[in-house]
C-alpha cells in the first residue's frame, strides 16, 4: 500500500470533511485521548510535549499499552488517536467503512528493536540464524526477554522469521520496558529485546542513563560477518535487519487536536523531533524504501 505525503493527505481529507464538524472542532483546542504501544513511550511523550508547546490549549489523556490493545480502543471509540507499528487489517477497517470514513494511515518515523545484555556478560553479537533459533523455542541457554506478551517488538520478531505461533521455551515476558532493563541486569543469561527510541536520544538524561545500564549486541547478518548496530545510519541505508515503522491512525473525522497531532507529528517540526530523538523521520529518507519484500513505498522528499 502506498503512504504519500501527510500534508497532502490531510489537506485533501479536508476539503472533503463534514464543515460543521470541522467548525466544532480545533487544533489548537481539546482533549483527545491517545493509545500508545508501550514500546513507543518515549517518542510519543516527546511529540505531545512538542505540540502543546505549540498549542498549549490542548490537552493530552495517554493510555501506554500493547498495540493490539491500543488498537482495540480505538474501535470501541475509548481513544482518538494511537501509535502503534503495524497497518489495520481489512476486518479493523470495517469500523470505517461502516462510518463512511476514509482509512488513512500516515507514518511518522523509523524505529528498531534493539538487543541488550548484562553489561558483564561476554556476549556481543548474535547470528540471525541464532535469534531465530531461540525465537522458535529450541535448546539454547539464552532466554529473550520482551516487554510484554503481545509487544510490538515480539510481533516485528516473529514477522521477520515468518513464525506464526509464540513458544514460551524461551520467551518471557516482563511488565513494561523498564521492567526489561532490571531482568537484563539481574541475569547474563537474559537478552532484553526493547525499542531503540528508549535509548536513542543522546541528550535525554533518562535515555542516557537506561543506555549505561546494559549492553548492546549487535547482529550477525552471516553474510560477510558484518555485525550490524541500529542507529539513524543503519536504519535509513535499511542495514539494520529489525526496523518499525511507526504508525498513527485516528477515527477522528475533521480538523480536530488528532489530525492536528498527525499533520504536526508527520511534517517540518514533529520530523525534527523524531531526528532529535535519534530515530530516522519518515519523510526523509531515500525515495524507495523497502517497507517489506515486495511493498516499496514512493516518498515525496
Amino acid at each position: 500500500m502506498k503512504i504519500y505525503y501527510a500534508a497532502l493527505v490531510f489537506v485533501l481529507l479536508a476539503s472533503c470533511g463534514n464543515p460543521k464538524e470541522s467548525d466544532r472542532l480545533s487544533v489548537r483546542k481539546g482533549k483527545i485521548t491517545v493509545a500508545v504501544d508501550e514500546s513507543f513511550r518515549p517518542i510519543a511523550d516527546a511529540q505531545i510535549q512538542a505540540y502543546q508547546a505549540h498549542y498549549p490549549d490542548a490537552e493530552f489523556e495517554v493510555i501506554y499499552t500493547p498495540e493490539q490493545k491500543a488498537i482495540g480502543l480505538m474501535l470501541q471509540d475509548s481513544a482518538d488517536l494511537v501509535m502503534v507499528s503495524r497497518e489495520l487489517t481489512n476486518r479493523e477497517q470495517v469500523y470505517y467503512r461502516n462510518r463512511e470514513m476514509e482509512y488513512l494511515p500516515a507514518i511518522m518515523a523509523l524505529d528498531a528493536v534493539v538487543l541488550i545484555a548484562n553489561k558483564s556478560s561476554d556476549l556481543e553479537h548474535l547470528s540471525i540464524s541464532k535469534i531465530e533459533s531461540i525465537l522458535k523455542g529450541e535448546p539454547s541457554d539464552i532466554k529473550f526477554v520482551f516487554d510484554n506478551s503481545s509487544s510490538s517488538n515480539l510481533n516485528l520478531m516473529l514477522k521477520t522469521f515468518d513464525i506464526d505461533n509464540v513458544n514460551k521455551t524461551n520467551i518471557y515476558a516482563a511488565k513494561g520496558t523498564k521492567d526489561v532493563f532490571t531482568y537484563v541486569e539481574n541475569s547474563k543469561s537474559v537478552i532484553g529485546l526493547v525499542g531503540l527510541n528508549w535509548i536513542s536520544d543522546e541528550h535525554d538524561k533518562p535515555a542516557v542513563a537506561l543506555k549505561e545500564r546494559i549492553k548492546i549486541i549487535g547482529i550477525d547478518k552471516e553474510e560477510n560477518n558484518e555485525i550490524s548496530y541500529a542507529s539513524l545510519s543503519t536504519i535509513k541505508n535499511q542495514e539494520y535487519p529489525f526496523i518499525k515503522i511507526i504508525y498513527l491512525h485516528t477515527t477522528q473525522n475533521g480538523w480536530g487536536v488528532a489530525m492536528g497531532f498527525i499533520r504536526f507529528a508527520c511534517t517540518q517540526i514533529g520530523q525534527l523531533v523524531v531526528e532529535k530523538m535519534g530515530l530516522q523521520p519518515y519523510y526523509i529518507i531515500p525515495k524507495m524504501f523497502q517497507l517489506g519484500e515486495t511493498d516499496p513505498v514512493n516518498v515525496v522528499e
